[in-house]
C-alpha cells in the first residue's frame, strides 16, 4: 500500500500543470460579399416566386455590420461564442410582385465556436441558429411586425455554419489588432405576410477590429 503510494505522489508531482486560461473579448466591424444562390417567396394560394438575388449589405445605414465574440483559451485551443449582426438587401426585387425585402436588424448569428492558435494566425471552426427581422412586401401585403421571441421582432429564421482565419497584430499590452476573414453557411426561412422566403445564404465575411486579452 506504502509503494502505491509513493507512485501516485510521483505522478502527481511530475504530472504537467494545465495551460493556465486567458480571456479575450473581440469586436469587429466589416463587411460581407454574398452568394446569388436562389430565393423562393411562398404565399399561402399564390404561386411561388422564385428568383436570383443580388444581394448588399450596406454595413453603415441604417444599421451597422459588426459582430463581438468572449473566447476562453487553454493553452494553444479555446471555446468561444460570437454574435454577428449581419445584414440583406435584395437589391433586384421581381416587381410588381415583390417591391422590397430586407433582413437588416439583422440576419442576426449565434455561434458556438472552436478555435486553434496554428502560430502565425487563429483557425475557428462553429455553428449555431439564426435570428432574423425581415421587412418585406409582397403581393402588395407587407411585414415587419412583433411577433418574435419575448413579443420583439426577432423571429428564429434558421441555422449556420462558420468557418474563419484571423491575425492578431500586437498595439498595446494586452491589445491586439485583428483581421479576420469568415465564411458563413446559412439555412433561412424567413416569415414573409401569409408565408415564407427561403434560401441558403453563403457569405464571405472580412472584419477589422481589436482584441482585448486577459493576462496568462
Amino acid at each position: 500500500m506504502r509503494r502505491w503510494t509513493v507512485v501516485l505522489t510521483l505522478a502527481v508531482a511530475l504530472a504537467p500543470a494545465p495551460a493556465p486560461a486567458q480571456w479575450r473579448l473581440d469586436a469587429w466591424f466589416g463587411d460581407a460579399w454574398n452568394a446569388r444562390l436562389p430565393l423562393t417567396f411562398r404565399q399561402d394560394g399564390q404561386p411561388d416566386i422564385r428568383m436570383t438575388p443580388n444581394w448588399s449589405t450596406r454595413p453603415w445605414r441604417p444599421t451597422w455590420y459588426y459582430a463581438g465574440r468572449i473566447a476562453k483559451w487553454s493553452g494553444r485551443s479555446g471555446w468561444g461564442f460570437e454574435y454577428m449582426h449581419h445584414k440583406l438587401y435584395l437589391d433586384n426585387p421581381p416587381g410588381p410582385e415583390v417591391t422590397r425585402f430586407r433582413v437588416t436588424n439583422g440576419v442576426n448569428h449565434l455561434l458556438v465556436q472552436r478555435h486553434w492558435d496554428v502560430g502565425a494566425v487563429d483557425l475557428t471552426l462553429g455553428a449555431g441558429p439564426t435570428y432574423v427581422v425581415p421587412i418585406s412586401t409582397v403581393r402588395g401585403e407587407s411585414y415587419g411586425q412583433r411577433d418574435g421571441v419575448f413579443g420583439s421582432r426577432y423571429e428564429f429564421g434558421g441555422g449556420t455554419v462558420m468557418a474563419g482565419v484571423a491575425k492578431r497584430i500586437k498595439l498595446l499590452p494586452y491589445t491586439r489588432g485583428s483581421l479576420t476573414a469568415k465564411v458563413t453557411a446559412s439555412y433561412l426561412d424567413v416569415p414573409i405576410a401569409n408565408g415564407d422566403a427561403r434560401t441558403t445564404n453563403i457569405a464571405l465575411h472580412l472584419q477589422y477590429g481589436l482584441s482585448l486579452q486577459s493576462a496568462r
